[in-house]
């Protein structure tokens, strides 16, 4: 049998990376997009033409140009790159025959788009208060996704994902609270701690993250979903469980927390649990402790 072909946007971030590595041969053949072609890659610009997703299974689209930090200024600029970009490809995914689509696959934020929970884990049916621009374009993404899906009958799947960890990212890039204590950690180099280390937060092991699109790749589980741990942990625990499994102190740099960052994030997970018999293993203890083994190997 052919290998399923699967069509991965953001090529050139870590999670792509990830999936990429997770999901090639001999079970998919993986065409990574990035905003500029090179060996291995191809451009963006390539995904508002019909004919790239013939012969796709499974679309996951991954590219989005901000951060929720750089998403504030300046703001809107998802309303200049990723939203056009996203109703192109939808306007060329929708002009093939339905035979002939790949199933469509969304990764917005788990962690931006509701706001603060409601004094409970908040659940798909719950509204959406998104704190600042990155969470509010996140959702004008669902909302063209759904109406494209309503109108045209396109095959989508949106996962409001959490805050995935359990591989490295950039020093400079402005996400990651796990990679960075640990870096700080090992190289006594100082954290800037935002607030006062109350703020809680949901984190996904990047190998149950990895299992969970298995499950949606195979299922196709139709509509919005929240995909993470199904619990919170404050950033103090997450600091303290970094300390324990390095030995070493974590050095701070204390900032006001700012207007944009959500301070209790918990996601209800059952949802997506019961449409796909998945659920995470990695606690955040042993997520922690796998990172520091993997960083010492590094």
């Amino acid at each position: 049998m052919r290998p399923k072909r699967i069509i991965v946007t953001g090529g050139r971030g870590r999670l792509a990376a990830l999936l990429a590595a997770h999901l090639r041969a001999p079970a998919y053949e993986v065409a990574l997009f990035s905003r500029t072609a090179s060996p291995g890659f191809q451009e963006l610009d390539g995904l508002t033409r019909s004919e790239t997703y013939l012969g796709g299974d499974t679309v996951l689209h991954l590219a989005w140009s901000t951060l929720p930090a750089t998403s504030e200024t300046p703001p809107r600029s998802e309303w200049q790159h990723d939203l056009p970009l996203l109703e192109n490809m939808l306007g060329a995914l929708t002009t093939l025959n339905t035979t002939e689509r790949p199933h469509f696959v969304f990764l917005s934020s788990g962690g931006t788009v509701y706001g603060n929970a409601p004094g409970r884990p908040s659940c798909e049916a719950d509204p959406c208060r998104p704190l600042g621009w990155y969470g509010r374009a996140k959702l004008a993404a669902e909302e063209m996704i759904e109406a494209a899906a309503a109108r045209h009958g396109l095959g989508c799947t949106i996962l409001r994902l959490s805050n995935p960890y359990g591989y490295s990212v950039g020093k400079t890039r402005a996400q990651g609270l796990i990679p960075h204590a640990l870096r700080c950690a090992m190289e006594g180099h100082a954290l800037t701690l935002f607030g006062d280390g109350s703020a809680r937060k949901d984190f996904l092991h990047c190998s149950d993250f990895l299992a969970a699109m298995d499950r949606v790749i195979a299922l196709r589980p139709a509509g919005i979903f929240n995909l993470g741990a199904g619990e919170s942990h404050s950033v103090r625990e997450v600091l303290a469980l970094v300390e324990q499994h390095t030995g070493r102190a974590v050095p701070l740099h204390h900032a006001p927390a700012p207007a944009w960052d959500v301070q209790d994030c918990r996601l209800d997970i059952t949802r997506f649990c019961a449409a796909t018999g998945w659920r995470p293993l990695v606690t955040l203890d042993e997520g922690i402790r796998l990172s520091v083994r993997d960083y010492i190997a590094s």
